[in-house]
């Protein structure tokens, strides 16, 4: 996620040596939202909710630690992105209905959301 996240290798050589490892370079980086939007894969080019990339910063923050028994089964990962994309989906509607579009009461999307 780290990868997704930033556009870099795990490792990489190339950097100075307090990047070359993108997890000890960016995991303290993670809860700091200044930090963390400098650190975006610039091919994103900004396009993305500030809340959703804090909220999956938050997700990766809890693959990260180092104590193995402290990091969330895949399963729950699974489930938190999931509910991260419905919160983002869910935002694009607000905007959709400040804009004079209506939501549709029968989209799994809302169903599974308000669930």
């Amino acid at each position: 996620m780290l990868e997704l996240l930033t556009g870099r290798k795990p490792f990489d050589s190339s950097r100075p040596r307090s990047e070359q490892s993108l997890v000890r370079w960016a995991t303290p980086q993670l809860h700091d939202i200044d930090s963390l939007s400098k650190m975006v894969d610039p091919e994103l080019k900004g396009l993305y909710p500030v809340k959703s990339l804090s909220r999956f910063a938050d997700v990766i923050a809890l693959c990260v630690q180092p104590e193995p028994e402290f990091r969330p089964p895949m399963s729950e990962v699974v489930q938190a992105l999931v509910r991260l994309v419905q919160r983002a989906n869910m935002s694009k509607r607000t905007i959709g209905n400040e804009q004079g579009e209506t939501p549709r009461a029968d989209n799994p999307d809302v169903q599974d959301y308000m669930s």
